[in-house]
């Protein structure tokens, strides 16, 4: 799929480079969603895009996030978002700048994600009057939507807080939850770095200067950095959670322990004295006694109130 915003302000929808007559269209950005290799040799041919940057995007050197020549300026982004299992994962987006216009490049599945929790981000393109502008709106979304994602997590583990700290409610899932939050911080953390070191690249790049975007990119950068102390925020927060849990979990561990040890003490010693009236020894002398056994009776009865008064006492009960 091929998304066009002409210059003229209209949404053009194609299925296939062929469909384009590259002499007839005069556009501000052209957005590929699960792009092929026919489109990118396509794109090579007509307009002389460089894809090294997404060819090589896995690697961490600095040109597998952003790479200029004097033709174009090519952007690498790792967006974390949640698929429609409700996990995050995370997907590469690839910006083009070149002299033609504006590249995009996204998979079906994080765009069908953009345009659910964001429906009005083509209206927003729309009402661009420039190549600039355009360019400036991408930096921008990149950077509330990094604090949007912050802040939908931040809620998640409030609420997990709440039912942890003041609600008392816990068990083996929230500390699953806490380690899928965990998770989740990391891939918002990582991501945010690059986009990070992206934006400050840029800022020292030939390209700004053409397109005259430092400060509004310095501000980005700065929320940002505001994020980035959310994030780590978030992570203090868990670990406290997690430390909350494992110490109730202990403290339940040790009274059960306890438990135990008074109800083992409370029956061996009535089970003691069974024992020995059970031994059927010939001459044992209690055996004859006309009262022999409601005095064991009582004996038993006896051993096992005592061990639990002197627990009482001890306040382990």
């Amino acid at each position: 799929m091929i998304e066009i915003l002409s210059k003229e302000k209209e949404l053009l929808k194609i299925q296939n480079t062929s469909e384009i007559v590259v002499s007839d269209l005069d556009f501000y950005i052209m957005q590929f969603i699960d792009y092929s290799t026919s489109d990118v040799e396509w794109l090579e041919k007509n307009y002389g895009l460089d894809f090294t940057i997404m060819k090589h995007f896995e690697d961490i050197e600095i040109s597998s996030h952003f790479l200029e020549d004097d033709n174009q300026a090519s952007f690498h982004f790792s967006i974390p978002f949640y698929n429609i299992d409700h996990k995050m994962v995370e997907e590469p987006i690839f910006i083009i700048l070149s002299k033609a216009g504006l590249f995009l490049f996204t998979s079906a599945s994080l765009d069908d994600y953009f345009n659910k929790i964001y429906p009005n981000k083509l209206l927003s393109f729309q009402k661009k009057s420039n190549s600039e502008s355009i360019f400036k709106f991408q930096f921008e979304f990149i950077s509330d939507y990094f604090a949007d994602i912050t802040e939908s997590q931040t809620k998640k583990i409030k609420m997990l807080a709440n039912r942890v700290l003041i609600e008392n409610k816990f068990s083996g899932y929230e500390m699953d939850i806490i380690t899928e939050y965990n998770f989740n911080n990391l891939l918002i953390k990582e991501s945010l770095i690059e986009t990070t070191r992206v934006y400050t690249l840029y800022m020292r790049s030939d390209w700004d200067k053409k397109m005259g975007l430092k400060k509004e990119i310095k501000a980005e950068l700065n929320d940002l950095n505001v994020i980035s102390d959310y994030i780590q925020f978030n992570f203090d927060r868990l670990d406290d959670l997690k430390e909350n849990i494992s110490s109730k979990i202990d403290l339940e561990q040790n009274y059960i322990f306890k438990m135990l040890t008074v109800v083992t003490v409370c029956i061996s010693l009535p089970t003691f004295i069974a024992g020995v009236y059970g031994m059927n020894f010939k001459y044992m002398p209690e055996l004859d006694a006309t009262y022999g056994y409601p005095i064991v009776i009582v004996a038993m009865i006896i051993s096992a109130i005592l061990p639990f008064i002197y627990f009482k006492r001890k306040k382990w009960l």
